[in-house]
């Protein structure tokens, strides 16, 4: 086992299987933080893209109609046909998972509607948004998204806000989007898997190519290590079948000729 861990070959190997690895584990690490986030940037650009086309199915009725709504108004059929259109609204992008809409009232956030079906406990009209993104209180006219997941008392969630404006120009209400973290979370380990797969098979194919490179380095100098034991028991009709162009073949040249000097030299000495 001493002279397995100690040889050149396993030496050799070693050293360059760590350097891939090491290369390989600082490129995996750089690109996967800068692939996260460009799909978190891409994510946000979806997301922005989806609320703002939502936003604009709301015809001028809906939007007075959202409006003017009051607790308790919950079960009523205006309420209902509103969020079955949010509903059908939703089912456009499987990555969405909640439509609302919140208005702000003072130094507090309420809710309007809530596209949510009764056992999933929506918000209900005039409920106070407990953990509202600080965002919300400074909405202007431009489609606002999370900059980063968050979670709040529903879950964790990629947001986007966008405000809808009534009939007199001002902002009646803001429109909400939520997408699960998971779905993120997803992508990104997708990405990683992907790279992960892509460097374990570079790792393989060149721990394979270092292995074979490095047995055949160690190959040929076993045979002139054999040849010099030869040649130290004085034995000198010993070929070097050593047949490279590099390093290791002059080295093995070299073998060739001073075995033929030795030859001439014993021939020269040896007695009639």
């Amino acid at each position: 086992m001493g002279k397995i861990i100690n040889s050149l070959l396993t030496k050799l190997i070693a050293s360059f299987i760590l350097l891939i690895v090491v290369i390989a584990g600082g490129t995996f690490f750089y690109t996967f933080g800068q692939t996260k986030k460009s799909l978190l940037e891409i994510t946000r650009e979806d997301l922005q893209q989806m609320v703002g086309i939502v936003s604009s199915q709301l015809t001028a009725d809906e939007v007075q109609a959202i409006s003017q709504l009051q607790p308790g108004q919950d079960e009523t059929p205006g309420y209902l046909a509103l969020r079955e259109k949010f509903q059908n609204l939703r089912s456009l992008s499987p990555n969405i998972v909640n439509f609302y809409v919140m208005r702000t009232e003072g130094d507090q956030i309420v809710f309007l509607l809530d596209d949510l079906d009764p056992v999933d406990e929506p918000a209900l009209i005039g409920q106070g948004y407990e953990e509202p993104e600080a965002k919300l209180f400074t909405m202007g006219d431009e489609i606002q998204i999370s900059d980063d997941v968050y979670t709040d008392e529903w879950g964790t969630f990629l947001s986007g806000y966008a405000p809808v404006k009534g009939a007199d120009g001002k902002t009646a209400f803001i429109l909400g989007a939520d997408m699960l973290a998971t779905t993120i979370v997803e992508r990104q380990n997708f990405i990683g898997n992907t790279i992960y797969l892509i460097m374990g098979a570079g790792i393989l194919i060149a721990a394979l190519i270092i292995g074979w490179f490095s047995a055949t380095i160690i190959r040929d100098i076993n045979k002139l290590n054999r040849a010099a034991q030869k040649i130290s028991t004085g034995e000198t009709d010993v070929v070097i079948d050593v047949r490279r162009k590099d390093e290791i073949g002059e080295l093995a040249d070299s073998f060739s000729r001073m075995v033929a000097s030795l030859k001439i030299m014993m021939d020269i000495h040896e007695p009639q």
